[in-house]
């Protein structure tokens, strides 16, 4: 079995490494963010703190699925999340998830570094073969950071998410290791 690393990633603004529970406070006001959770698909609900006490838990526990902090590197200010889901070890596939929680980070390279860190991460450290991710259609900002990235559109869950009083279409797009890097 694979041990999470404690230390994630490098990169030369952000730096990856696994949650403490001291960060719990800055996630719990990022899950109560009603505009946030509607950028990554979550459900607009408020959210206990005690829930994020069991969320910890649960996340930190799951075997399938490594989570990480990020982290401005200059500050060590924990400024999103980032994560691989759902990983099937045999087939050697998983789902790819981002949020960057504070504003002032956002436009600013980090999103696109991360990803390239954690793609870094997923196919040349644990071997893994195929990365995909979901994604709004109204996103193009992130559309278009997948495509650049090598990303590839897979399909579409037809008025899949239910937001701003409108259902909208969710985007499937996924990358193989033999494309990354091209």
């Amino acid at each position: 079995m694979i041990k999470k690393p404690d230390y994630g990633v490098v990169g030369p603004k952000v730096f990856l490494k696994v949650l403490e529970e001291k960060d719990l406070e800055k996630v719990f006001r990022w899950k109560n963010n009603v505009e946030l959770a509607r950028l990554v698909k979550a459900h607009p609900l408020p959210v206990a703190m005690y829930e994020m006490g069991e969320w910890f838990k649960r996340n930190q526990s799951d075997k399938n699925q490594i989570l990480w902090g990020i982290y401005e590197k200059r500050s060590t200010k924990l400024i999103g999340i980032v994560r691989l889901m759902f990983i099937n070890w045999i087939s050697k596939n998983a789902e790819f998830g981002i949020f960057i929680g504070e504003k002032i980070y956002i436009g600013k390279g980090i999103g696109k570094e991360v990803l390239n860190l954690v793609l870094d991460f997923a196919f040349n450290d644990i071997n893994l073969h195929r990365i995909h991710l979901k994604v709004n259609e109204s996103n193009s900002k992130a559309i278009h950071l997948y495509k650049s990235c090598g990303f590839k559109k897979e399909g579409v869950f037809r008025e899949h998410f239910y937001m701003n009083g409108k259902y909208e279409n969710i985007i499937l797009m996924g990358l193989l290791k033999i494309e990354y890097g091209k």
